[in-house]
């Protein structure tokens, strides 16, 4: 393993301790912080490639497409019905007044920090949506689903790539809370396995952008409505 490998992994781990302490140095305008997370990803991401580029690490580019076209055709079909899906619960959110204190009360016991990163108005929403949630998308992916599960599958095996790999995501966002390094760490086997079944990283990127745009998306609409339900009050 050569001296810029080592740097990179080292990185990889040491990334969740560094994005603490920038906790504590936040900017209280939310579209600068959004800036700010997604510079640190797209650096990491690029000292990935530069690495992979220069052939210091032992792994095969990732797979851009699947290789079997009826899987493209069920990823289409997937991404559609999640579509449809989420537009049914944006659309329930605005209307049913109690579905909306459902999900305010949920992003509340999800935590502070979490609701904090959620956006509240349509410039937030925009830079959520266009930078952060596709900066995510790509940089995540890439680092966790193409690289860092190769290395690992390479030294030990799948089984031990897939959960290692999703374990690391999950730390990855440690500033959120114990709660959120677990469910996001589920989120990284299912993440994993889309891109082993479909074997594309494009799919497992889009699929993140889709996980985080809707969660934006509740979070936004949820907000907003009941912002206007109390004006009319």
């Amino acid at each position: 393993m050569q001296t810029l490998e080592i740097a990179l992994l080292s990185t990889l781990l040491l990334f969740p301790l560094v994005d603490l302490v920038l906790e504590k140095y936040k900017f209280r305008n939310k579209c600068a912080e959004y800036i700010k997370t997604s510079v640190m990803l797209w650096v990491v991401t690029g000292f990935l490639f530069f690495c992979f580029l220069i052939g210091v690490l032992k792994i095969d580019p990732p797979q851009y497409l699947p290789s079997a076209s009826w899987k493209g055709y069920l990823a289409i079909f997937m991404f559609a019905v999640f579509i449809g899906y989420m537009k049914y619960v944006l659309s329930s959110i605005h209307k049913d007044a109690s579905v909306r204190l459902q999900v305010l009360k949920a992003f509340k016991v999800g935590g502070e920090s979490f609701v904090e990163i959620l956006p509240t108005s349509h410039k937030e929403f925009l830079f959520f949506t266009l930078l952060v949630s596709v900066s995510a998308g790509v940089c995540e992916e890439l680092i966790f689903r193409w690289y860092l599960y190769s290395f690992i599958e390479q030294h030990t095996g799948g089984l031990v790539a897939v959960i290692g790999s999703s374990i690391i995501f999950g730390l990855w966002h440690t500033y959120l809370g114990w709660k959120h390094v677990t469910k996001t760490a589920v989120v990284g086997l299912l993440l994993c396995g889309i891109y082993l079944y479909f074997e594309s990283i494009v799919v497992a990127i889009l699929a993140h952008i889709f996980m985080d745009v809707y969660s934006g998306s509740v979070a936004f609409i949820a907000r907003k409505a009941q912002g206007a339900e109390l004006t009319n009050a």
